[in-house]
């Protein structure tokens, strides 16, 4: 049932933008950035690079929150909220911000399955903003929706392509919002190529043919 609901949250999320075109941010070496907006002018990105590493170093860095700010743009901090079960994380992150803009928060679930035949791993995240106090001094964020997708590659290589959309409330200019998310994202690919050949372990139930042998 659960992967159900996500597989209907995907297809809910690729159409609500399908009119619009991609358009490209940047691309620097293997990292590329694109972006839309969707009928309601919400932005839209997508980005994809290639690191040496493969899917469990992946899961490894997630749960790694004490070290957030090593990889993952703008953030403060990140805590982990609880872990249902082994493929399910729930995680309340922090983003920073330059006066005059608000901090920002949000709280969300990532729920991911891999592909025994292929090792290809999918991860969709969803808002769970709605069921957890908000917090003073930080504006929540609201319809957080994304997906990873971790394709393993011959040499322990993985491509990383991500899929995702968030509104951060409060009052904001779009061109500002859009500028600095946009610019986040492409860091923080940047730094995942950095950063997950630290994480290079097994991992737990996942399936990691492509590791490479020591």
């Amino acid at each position: 049932m659960r992967l159900l609901l996500c597989s209907l949250l995907l297809v809910c999320l690729t159409s609500a933008a399908e009119s619009a075109a991609w358009q490209l941010y940047k691309a620097v070496g293997e990292t590329r950035v694109e972006y839309r907006h969707n009928a309601d002018k919400l932005l839209q990105v997508k980005a994809q690079t290639e690191v040496s590493a493969t899917p469990a170093s992946f899961l490894h860095l997630l749960e790694d929150t004490a070290h957030i700010t090593k990889w993952a743009a703008n953030t403060e901090k990140a805590q982990l909220l609880g872990q249902p079960d082994a493929n399910t994380h729930l995680v309340h992150t922090y983003f920073s911000a330059i006066w005059p803009v608000s901090k920002r928060d949000m709280v969300t679930q990532s729920v991911w399955q891999q592909d025994a035949a292929s090792g290809v791993l999918t991860m969709v995240v969803t808002d769970m903003g709605k069921h957890f106090p908000e917090v003073q001094g930080y504006v929540r964020m609201q319809q957080v929706q994304a997906k990873w997708t971790l394709t393993p590659l011959p040499n322990g290589r993985m491509k990383i392509e991500y899929h995702g959309q968030a509104d951060p409330s409060g009052k904001l200019p779009h061109f500002i919002v859009d500028k600095v998310a946009l610019k986040s994202l492409l860091k923080t690919f940047s730094q995942l190529q950095k950063t997950l050949p630290d994480y290079q372990r097994p991992y737990p139930g996942l399936v990691d043919a492509f590791l490479p042998a020591k």
